[in-house]
């Protein structure tokens, strides 16, 4: 292993309680929003606009600028702009408040990644690449899927 090169933990984190912050408010930004609410109603958005598609989930909006501040209130932070200064800024803020941040498709800046997962009831299985091949990890997690539920979850 190189040492640029990322090494990742893979856990489970205990959010009860806590907030998830997602940054941007257009259709990237609705994809993770989609897979966060399958775990916590205690996340919200913050961008200048935001979309219907995304108001409709009932999540608290913010519909204002970033700041800096803004960041401490927060356990996890999703970015999901497409403006790369202001991924790179929101990244260092969150290093100087001890934010966890990732930005959308953007693994260089990310302090986490996020595995492909499947969840039913109380199980979790996720299958994670390192950010190294995000495609091959979902097509891993529907093999198992698929396996779970023909022989373990089955009605």
């Amino acid at each position: 292993m190189s040492r640029n090169e990322k090494i990742y933990l893979p856990i489970t984190l205990d959010i009860t309680g806590r907030k998830i912050l997602v940054i941007g408010g257009g259709p990237d930004a609705a994809k993770k929003l989609k897979i966060l609410l399958r775990f916590t109603r205690n996340v919200e958005v913050l961008a200048e606009t935001i979309s219907e598609e995304i108001r409709e989930t009932g999540v608290v909006c913010h519909e204002k600028s970033y700041t800096s501040g803004i960041l401490e209130e927060y356990i996890l932070v999703y970015v999901c702009l497409n403006d790369p200064a202001m991924e790179q800024r929101i990244r260092r803020d969150g290093d100087e408040r001890r934010v966890l941040v990732n930005v959308h498709d953007k693994p260089d800046l990310c302090r986490f990644v996020s595995p492909a997962i499947y969840r039913k009831d109380n199980i979790s299985v996720s299958v994670g690449s390192d950010s190294k091949n995000v495609y091959e990890a979902i097509a891993i997690r529907d093999l198992i899927r698929e396996f779970l539920e023909k022989n373990y979850f089955r009605n």
